[in-house]
């Protein structure tokens, strides 16, 4: 069993399954959620729940003041709605941009306080239209942070970036959550933040689909 980890947790799907695995794989599971002015800031109550079950060792919530101000993703911005779509090719209106790579950063300087060797994102670039969300930028990432750790500096060891979920679909995420026990009735992945899910948006139809595929039914939506 490897050591620790802080795993970035939304309250959704892939990190949910992300968390359950790592606490599989990990001695010491720390977690880490985001309010950075997102429409569904509902996912940081589920995330709240999912940390405790879980029991980690500590759970951040870190807001994110400067990703509230920038214009043109549905996700923060007012003035633009979250459409009722599948994803489509190219990266949609709801790409916040370098959320994810702030998230590691931010990640990655609890990493180095707290000497966590591991830092846990459940992005899966198969069926993901995100730049953010693709092997690239994950090794990219995990370049930068080394190169910028102070533990590194001191201890000559090396951070990872845990991404199991690379090259695999959100049907085959569903499938290993399946097997650890994810309770999936306590997640939330709508980007409009209603309650319950609008069932309508990008992810709330790819997540549904996942379900679909394995012959079930998203607990969201099971009557």
């Amino acid at each position: 069993m490897k050591k620790n980890i802080i795993v970035l947790l939304s309250g959704g799907m892939d990190s949910a399954t992300l968390l359950w695995l790592a606490k599989k794989e990990f001695e010491d599971v720390y977690a880490i959620s985001f309010d950075y002015g997102q429409k569904h800031k509902i996912e940081l109550d589920f995330a709240k729940q999912l940390a405790k079950e879980a029991n980690v060792k500590e759970h951040f919530i870190v807001e994110v003041p400067h990703l509230k101000g920038i214009k043109g993703s549905a996700l923060t911005d007012s003035s633009i709605e979250v459409p009722s779509e599948t994803y489509p090719d190219e990266p949609p209106i709801t790409t916040v941009p370098m959320r994810n790579l702030n998230f590691l950063s931010i990640a990655a300087s609890f990493a180095d306080v707290y000497e966590i060797e591991n830092i846990g994102i459940g992005v899966h670039s198969v069926d993901s239209p995100y730049p953010d969300c693709r092997a690239e930028f994950v090794s990219a990432a995990e370049a930068a942070i080394n190169a910028s750790s102070i533990m590194v500096a001191k201890k000559k060891n090396r951070i990872y970036i845990y991404s199991p979920f690379l090259g695999i679909t959100k049907q085959d995420v569903l499938k290993i959550g399946l097997e650890l026990g994810v309770p999936y009735e306590k997640t939330y992945s709508c980007y409009k933040g209603t309650l319950p899910p609008c069932g309508e948006c990008a992810t709330c139809v790819q997540r549904k689909e996942a379900f679909e595929s394995l012959g079930l039914k998203d607990p969201w939506f099971s009557e």
